[in-house]
């Protein structure tokens, strides 16, 4: 009974990575073999988000990976969501066109009056001090992991 019970649940699991896959896959056109899978189960796009992901489940900041928000009538998908209306971003790119994209996504940001958390690339190097200096500000982090010991 129990084997069965494993083995249905873990179909279950698996069927639901799949299906939220080809979902990411079908909104993205990211190839599901350049997708990385968290710790928690997220499908994401990049090493960058992947970490992001572990460090925020790290911390025990609950977090949506990519929910859909819409600013002036424009859909957006900021890369992660987190609790009260607050949203992460990461910028791995520095690219000119990426630049654009980036100003324009802030600008949106601002007139939505949506809080905005900023991860760029040098934020990479000691992302779990980093996210939990500007988690803080938010009141998303009641103590650091360092404190829990």
């Amino acid at each position: 009974m129990n084997l069965v019970l494993i083995i249905l649940f873990s179909i279950l699991i698996l069927g639901g990575l799949v299906y939220y896959g080809w979902r990411l896959w079908r909104r993205s056109r990211v190839p599901p073999q350049e997708l990385y899978v968290c710790l928690d189960g997220h499908l994401v796009r990049s090493r960058g988000e992947w970490m992001i992901d572990a460090t925020l489940l790290y911390l025990g900041v609950p977090h949506e990976y990519e929910p859909r928000i819409v600013i002036d009538h424009r859909p957006l998908h900021p890369d992660f969501g987190l609790m009260h209306g607050i949203y992460l971003e990461y910028w791995g790119l520095d690219t000119r066109s990426y630049r654009k994209i980036k100003d324009m996504k802030k600008d949106l940001f601002t007139r939505g009056n949506y809080r905005l958390i900023n991860i760029e690339n040098e934020d990479l190097k000691n992302l779990v001090a980093a996210l939990a200096k500007k988690l803080r500000p938010f009141h998303l982090l009641e103590e650091t992991p360092s404190q829990r010991r």
